[in-house]
């Protein structure tokens, strides 16, 4: 049990214009084992300043959990697939995660 509580984790975070977009990105990520799962959140609403002008646009937020060890291959790999001119993407390392997950992973 021990060794489960030291998995390292993280959840990478983007987003981009609609649903379809986020399927894309997702699908490709668990069907290459890059990515453990991932989240599509619809209906967010961005307000950001493009070319000196506020603007705001509908968004979909996607939360993909990984082994930390691939954060930046998996990040890499988002960028080159990322629909949009300047994506934002993060990791956020995990510190706890309940037992009962961490023994799915294995």
């Amino acid at each position: 049990m021990e060794e489960l509580l030291t998995l390292s984790l993280s959840i990478i975070y983007t987003t981009v214009a609609d649903k379809a977009q986020a399927s894309i990105i997702v699908k490709q990520l668990v069907n290459s084992n890059m990515i453990l799962c991932g989240n599509i959140i619809t209906n967010a609403i961005s307000f950001f300043k493009w070319d000196g002008e506020l603007k705001s646009e509908g968004e979909c937020v996607i939360l993909m959990k990984c082994f930390s060890k691939n954060s930046n291959q998996i990040i890499d790999k988002i960028e080159e697939i990322h629909p949009y001119e300047i994506p934002l993407i993060f990791s956020i390392n995990i510190n706890q995660c309940n037992s009962k997950y961490l023994t799915w992973l294995r």
